[in-house]
């Protein structure tokens, strides 16, 4: 079993949040809240919003999100 960190749309109370508990997708289960060690830019863009993490460590904030 692999855990993921997801920190934006898939996050609960977000849009797609659904999509992490449709078995359709495979199985996920909900274990923590969590926050990266190290600090990293989130950048919320492109036409949907859809954030996404740079990858320069320490530069940016330490970014919240949960582990499936």
């Amino acid at each position: 079993m692999h855990h993921v960190f997801v920190y934006g749309t898939l996050k609960k109370g977000q849009p797609n949040d659904f999509k992490m508990l449709d078995a359709a997708n495979g199985q996920a289960e909900f274990l923590a809240r969590a926050r990266t060690v190290e600090r990293y830019p989130l950048v919320i863009a492109t036409n949907n919003n859809y954030p996404f993490l740079l990858n320069v460590t320490g530069t940016g904030q330490r970014v919240h999100g949960e582990i499936y």
